[in-house]
């Protein structure tokens, strides 16, 4: 599953912990620990013609937040996370990743620093599992 994928190499590429979906939280009500890479899938697109929907192919909407400390380190972990992305192939689909949007900004919420990138991005074979 391209999701598990993403998820393991910008865990590795970022040196930090990485997530789908959400980040657990700690059960005492602390803030969860950074930094933090966050994936997940917004929206896919399949494509479709005169003799129906591929639906080998689709074109994922994935969104990546990266977490830190500082603004820096957050840059930091998206500039990393930016090469992972755009370069990632899922086996053999009709291109790679294209970043559609980052925004970065200190989220409140969270108190953290936090980088937003939104990515479109070729998925072979989706899948739900």
């Amino acid at each position: 599953m391209m999701e598990k994928d993403l998820v393991d190499a910008l865990g590795v590429a970022c040196d930090c912990p990485s997530y789908y979906g959400m980040q657990p939280q700690p059960d005492d009500g602390a803030p969860a620990p950074l930094p933090v890479v966050i994936t997940n899938r917004s929206a896919s697109e399949w494509f479709g013609a005169f003799c129906g929907t591929d639906t080998r192919l689709s074109n994922a909407t994935i969104q990546v937040d990266y977490y830190a400390d500082t603004a820096e380190a957050a840059r930091r972990m998206a500039d990393t996370g930016r090469d992972v992305l755009a370069s990632y192939d899922d086996n053999g689909a009709s291109g790679t990743g294209t970043l559609d949007s980052e925004v970065s900004y200190y989220d409140e919420e969270s108190r953290a620093w936090r980088v937003m990138q939104r990515w479109t991005i070729p998925d072979y074979h989706p899948s739900i599992s």
